[in-house]
C-alpha cells in the first residue's frame, strides 16, 4: 500500500507560507485556491471532492452528515488503516469529522468528556485550585467512572499547569498542536497508519506561540474591527502572525522530517487564508478575498519538484490521493501529478456562522449585521485570475481576464445540486464546546 499523510497547517496565507516555507521539497502549486474562507466547508470539500453547497456544509448548516462517503470512510473500505490528529474543534467528532477514521485524536481544545474523560470545566467551578484540584480529581473521577490518567492528562494539558508536571506527558512546549503531534509521531503513535491526515492552528488565531517567538500582543475583536473604526494597529498583528508562523515553520521542518520516514507521500497546504485591515476586514470573518481563498498547496515524495502554475483547488486533492492510492472516486477533481486541464473553480460563502450572528445583532445594527450576512461568490480562473463578490461589487486580480466571469460565475453555481440539510441535522454543540470555539473567535 502506498502510505500518505494530508497535512493542513490551518489559517496560513500563502505570502506567510512562501516567506517560512521556502524549505518545504516537493511540487509547490502557486494557484492553489480554497473553496471557501474558514475550516469547516473547506474541509468537506478536502474530505469529499466536491463544493461544500454539494454536500450541506456551511456556516448555517455546520457538520459533516451528508450521505456521501467521505475520505476515510472510503479508504477504510478499502483495508487502508486512517488515523487523523487534530488541533482545530471544527474538525472533529462533534462536527462529524472522524467519520470513517480507525483512531482520532486531538489536542486538548479538541478532546473533550465524552469518551469516559473527566471533565474539568466542573472541577475548576467547585474552586478548586492549585495541587487541590488533581486531589479533588482523583476523588471523584473514580466515582464518576471516568479513566484516572486520561483525565488527569487532559487536565494538564488544558493550561491548567500550576507547576511543570506536564513535561511528564510530552507536553514540554506549550502550543497549538505542532509540538504534541511531533511528540507523537516520535513515539511512533501512528506507525499502523496507512493515510494520516492531520490539522494544526499555529497560525492561527489568537496567535500566542511559545516563547521566544511570542513577544507581541495582538489580541483583538475581530467583529468590532470590520464592523467599526475600532481598528488594532496592522502592523502589530501581522507581526504576531508571523510570530506564529515562524513558530509553525520551525516544528514542522521536524514534523516533516519525521513524516518522510513513515509515507512516501506527505502533502502539505492550507484550509483558508487571513485579512490584517485589507478590504476593512480581519481574519477571516466574511467574504471571498483572494487574501483568504489563494492557499498553498505542496504534494512531496518520490522526486517530485517544481512549480506548476495552472490553476488547482483544494477539491482536486481527493482525486489526486484516490488516484495515488489505484483507488476510484467519486469526485469534481483532477489528479494534481497528472495532465491538469484549464479550468475555472468556484468559491463560496454562505453569510455568518449562526452562533456569531447571535452576539451581532445583540451589539450592532440588523441593518449593518445582514450586509455581512449574504451570500458571495469568487471565480478563481486560468493564470493567476480571480474574480470575486464583495459588498461593494466585483472586483477582480490577476490574468488573463476570462471572457464574461460573472456569467461563467453564474454557470457554476446553478450546476450544482445543493443539498439543502433539514433541521434534524443540526448539530448539538455542548457548553464546553461552546466555550472553546468562543476561545478561537468562532462566536
Amino acid at each position: 500500500m502506498t502510505r500518505v499523510a494530508l497535512i493542513v497547517l490551518d489559517t496560513l496565507c500563502k505570502d506567510a507560507f512562501d516567506q517560512y516555507f521556502s524549505w518545504l521539497p516537493g511540487r509547490r502549486f502557486e494557484q492553489a485556491w480554497s473553496t471557501a474562507k474558514w475550516t469547516m466547508p473547506a474541509h468537506a470539500s478536502l474530505f469529499t471532492g466536491k463544493y461544500a453547497s454539494e454536500v450541506g456544509v456551511n456556516a448555517k448548516s455546520e457538520g459533516l452528515d451528508c450521505s456521501d462517503p467521505v475520505l476515510a470512510e472510503l479508504l477504510s473500505k478499502t483495508g487502508y488503516t486512517t488515523y487523523a490528529f487534530s488541533a482545530n474543534l471544527m474538525v472533529s467528532p462533534v462536527f462529524g469529522f472522524d467519520r470513517g477514521f480507525d483512531c482520532f485524536e486531538g489536542t486538548w481544545r479538541v478532546n473533550t468528556n465524552s469518551k469516559g474523560i473527566s471533565g474539568w470545566k466542573e472541577l475548576l467551578h467547585n474552586g478548586c485550585s492549585g495541587l487541590a484540584k488533581y486531589a479533588t480529581l482523583l476523588k471523584y473521577t473514580p466515582a464518576g467512572h471516568y479513566r484516572i490518567l486520561p483525565s488527569i492528562k487532559a487536565g494538564l494539558r488544558r493550561r491548567l499547569i500550576d507547576w511543570p508536571i506536564d513535561s511528564f506527558f510530552g507536553n514540554r512546549t506549550q502550543d497549538d498542536g505542532a509540538a504534541t503531534f511531533l511528540a507523537s509521531l516520535r513515539e511512533d503513535r501512528y506507525r499502523d497508519a496507512d493515510f494520516l491526515f492531520v490539522n494544526l492552528m499555529e497560525a492561527h488565531a489568537p496567535y500566542s506561540p511559545p516563547e521566544p517567538y511570542r513577544n507581541i500582543d495582538a489580541s483583538y475583536d475581530e467583529v468590532a474591527a470590520t464592523l467599526t473604526t475600532n481598528e488594532p494597529d496592522r502592523q502589530t498583528v501581522r507581526d504576531a502572525y508571523d510570530n506564529s508562523v515562524h513558530y509553525l515553520a520551525d516544528q514542522y521542518q521536524h514534523i516533516f522530517a519525521e513524516l518522510t520516514e513513515r509515507f512516501e507521500y506527505v502533502i502539505t497546504l492550507s484550509d483558508h487564508g487571513e485579512l490584517f485591515g485589507e478590504h476593512s476586514s480581519w481574519r477571516h470573518l466574511h467574504g471571498v478575498y483572494p487574501q483568504l481563498t489563494h492557499i498553498p498547496l505542496v504534494i512531496s515524495g518520490n522526486g517530485l519538484s517544481g512549480g506548476c502554475q495552472k490553476t488547482v483547488s483544494i477539491l482536486d486533492i481527493h482525486q489526486t490521493l484516490f488516484d495515488l492510492l489505484d483507488l476510484d472516486s467519486d469526485s469534481r477533481g483532477q489528479n494534481l501529478l497528472d495532465e491538469i486541464d484549464n479550468r475555472s473553480y468556484l468559491v463560496e460563502y454562505e453569510g455568518l456562522r449562526s452562533a456569531r450572528l447571535e452576539r451581532m445583532f445583540e451589539e450592532y445594527p440588523a441593518r449593518l449585521v445582514n450586509l455581512y450576512d449574504r451570500p458571495l461568490r469568487g471565480l478563481a480562473g486560468p493564470g493567476s485570475y480571480y474574480g470575486y463578490e464583495t459588498l461593494d461589487g466585483w472586483c477582480e486580480s490577476g490574468s488573463p481576464v476570462p471572457d464574461e466571469p460573472q456569467i461563467q460565475l453564474q454557470e457554476i453555481t446553478k450546476s450544482l445540486e445543493r443539498r439543502v440539510p433539514t433541521q434534524q441535522s443540526a448539530v448539538a454543540v455542548p457548553d464546553e464546546v461552546r466555550a472553546r470555539l468562543e476561545e478561537l473567535g468562532y462566536i
